[in-house]
């Protein structure tokens, strides 16, 4: 499998609605980033390598200059350029066809419920599931392709069936279900919204059930392994990123994200480099290859933690484990090794010949 060559660009974390577990919840107001600042981004991503990008929030589509930096990544060679969205803007079919004329490919849609009920309660804002919805099926009329994200949490674990049938008619390339994690949840929210990994299997894996025979990309992310048996072909969690093409590129990304300085980054790798082992990598793998891996490396232990049992797990390489404030909120007694040679591939039940 080749690996992504895609990432991130944020456009300012300013936003339009207000979800509950937003992790830039205390800075939804912030202003927009110049344009030179994003055009600056986009140069330095293109210079290494990456050829498709998601542009992000926040919102993407309250930046006024969203068409602009549509055609300019256009321009200087993206094949592909994607904005990540809760459609409010985008329920309006005239401004999501200015944005595909602009050179728009494709939206990835924050989608967090099957009814106006959920929907509404996780966004924090009257209307915005009527308006997602009127939104995909405006991405779908005019060409653009669409995937869909939804952050699994306690008001909408039981529904995830629902969800994707929702979305199933409206032919997604990629539909996401991102588990409990601190990148998702605001810290102060996660004891209202956290539920076991146990209790949300089920759910999940009737879902991927239900979406594997109509969608070419299914991927339940961040969850052990061990909760994901006989549908690990659907996890993807850090180590498996970076093989999904719409996924981003760990290096480039750590540059990139909000707030990120250049002695911070540096800080990234040298910890993945050094405290996690990553150095070894050098000389096996290309340089590029060997930061991607500093980084995920540095994420699985900064981030994660395991249970007493999880070295002896046939998962153990592949599995990040749990995050530390999901260990902390509710332990980690759930975790139950499973036995059998031991697997290092972290695409293993990617491949065809593994199904």
């Amino acid at each position: 499998m080749e690996k992504t060559r895609r990432v991130k660009i944020v456009t300012g974390l300013k936003c339009n609605i207000q979800c509950v577990f937003c992790y830039y919840r205390d800075n939804l107001n912030a202003p927009n980033r110049d344009l030179a600042e994003i055009v600056a981004d986009l140069d330095y991503a293109f210079k290494r390598g990456v050829r498709e990008i998601d542009f992000s929030g926040g919102e993407p589509t309250v930046h006024p200059e969203l068409p602009r930096l549509i055609a300019q990544a256009k321009a200087l060679g993206m094949v592909r350029v994607c904005i990540i969205s809760n459609g409010w803007r985008l329920a309006e079919r005239p401004y999501l066809r200015s944005l595909k004329e602009a050179g728009l490919d494709e939206i990835l849609f924050s989608l967090h419920g099957p009814s106006a009920e959920i929907h509404d309660t996780l966004t924090a804002t009257a209307g915005s599931f009527a308006r997602i919805v009127r939104a995909m099926e405006n991405a779908a009329a005019e060409g653009v392709a669409l995937r869909t994200n939804t952050v699994v949490n306690t008001l909408n674990c039981r529904s995830l069936v629902e969800t994707g049938r929702l979305v199933a008619g409206l032919e997604p390339a990629q539909v996401n279900f991102i588990t409990i994690n601190d990148w998702c949840f605001a810290r102060n929210l996660v004891d209202k919204l956290m539920l076991g990994y146990s209790e949300m299997s089920p759910f999940l894996k009737d879902a991927c059930d239900l979406l594997e025979p109509r969608i070419p990309a299914v991927n339940v992310r961040y969850i052990p392994f061990c909760f994901m048996q006989g549908y690990e072909r659907f996890v993807c969690n850090h180590r498996q990123v970076v093989y999904d093409r719409y996924e981003w590129v760990p290096r480039v990304r750590a540059r990139l994200e909000q707030g990120t300085s250049l002695a911070r980054y540096l800080g990234i790798l040298g910890y993945g480099l050094l405290a996690c082992g990553a150095v070894t990598k050098l000389g096996r793998l290309s340089l590029a290859d060997t930061l991607d891996e500093s980084v995920v490396a540095g994420l699985r232990r900064w981030f994660y933690t395991k249970g007493k049992g999880c070295a002896d797990c046939r998962y153990a390489e592949l599995c990040d484990g749990v995050e530390k404030t999901y260990a902390a909120n509710l332990g980690l007694g759930e975790l139950a090794p499973v036995a059998g040679p031991k697997l290092n591939d972290p695409i293993h039940f990617r491949r065809e010949d593994a199904r």
